[in-house]
């Protein structure tokens, strides 16, 4: 892996925690193990509460353990988080979290209470409604992040400190992958290129292309993932395929201060060359 030297760990870390945010509020499939009691969850609803806990809704069969589990009583669980990439014509894994806790089911008053309070994400308020779903809060004390630039383990005391530092949604992801991919893809080649040169800060990590890609993407350039420190970008070349991240100069806050950003990665990365391979 390539990494400029103007990128510290310390923006590795930011980087993750804000991974870990964005897929704890809904950003990721969500599946859930209790080994214990030898249950198991796919495509889980989860969210934050307005106080930032891990909220999960889930309709067990009525010969699951689970629905047998009284109010109040904890289980071990394993929670899987993976978050795609929005481009349509790739799917990729943008990153995935990982984490081990316990979970609590609420009982209905505390439900309720948190239903008249709006402390529950709207699709978790949706779900609580019907009969037969149960809530439960998920502890944990860390959160294992993998992305492209390997596994970062996230204390949950840095991850409530750093939500709270946050400005709130910023903008919606298709809105920040169509800023991205608008610039067109000899644009994004030649910012993959800077950063590989050490041109614009960042990382990069080059592998071996996988045997028998489609045609339509070789020599593309998707978005992979874009948070308000910068965007993740693959090149998919025909023997080596490059996932870069480039980092903004500044902080974006706002969907237009976004396109100046990604406008200026364009701009630093130097003349744009049509059809040119890494």
């Amino acid at each position: 892996m390539a990494t400029s030297p103007e990128v510290s760990q310390d923006l590795c870390l930011e980087r993750a925690r804000s991974l870990a945010g964005r897929m704890l509020e809904g950003g990721a499939a969500c599946s859930l193990v209790a080994w214990r009691i030898g249950s198991q969850y796919d495509l889980v609803a989860h969210g934050l509460t307005a106080q930032g806990d891990i909220v999960v809704a889930v309709r067990p069969d009525e010969d699951c353990m689970l629905s047998a589990l009284p109010a109040g009583a904890g289980t071990v669980v394993r929670m899987d988080l993976v978050r795609h990439s929005h481009d349509v014509m790739l799917s990729v894994i943008a990153a995935s979290a990982h984490l081990l806790g316990e979970l609590v089911l609420l009982p209905d008053a505390a439900v309720a209470r948190l239903l008249a309070e709006d402390q529950l994400p709207e699709r978790i308020a949706e779900l609580a409604r019907i009969s037969g779903t149960r809530i439960g809060l998920v502890v944990t004390d860390r959160i294992l992040v993998h992305d492209h630039s390997g596994v970062t383990p996230v204390p949950w005391e840095d991850l409530q400190e750093a939500r709270s530092e946050v400005p709130e949604a910023w903008c919606d992801d298709f809105e920040a992958h169509d800023v991205v991919a608008s610039q067109g893809c000899d644009a994004l080649r030649g910012v993959c290129r800077a950063v590989i040169t050490g041109s614009l800060p960042g990382q990069a990590s080059l592998r071996p292309s996988a045997p028998g890609l489609c045609g339509h993407v070789l020599d593309k350039v998707f978005c992979i993932d874009v948070d308000r420190s910068g965007v993740t970008l693959m090149h998919v070349g025909e023997h080596e395929t490059a996932t870069v991240f480039a980092r903004f100069e500044d902080r974006p806050t706002t969907l237009s201060a976004l396109m100046q950003q990604v406008a200026r990665l364009v701009d630093d990365s130097g003349p744009v060359h049509p059809h040119r391979c890494i």
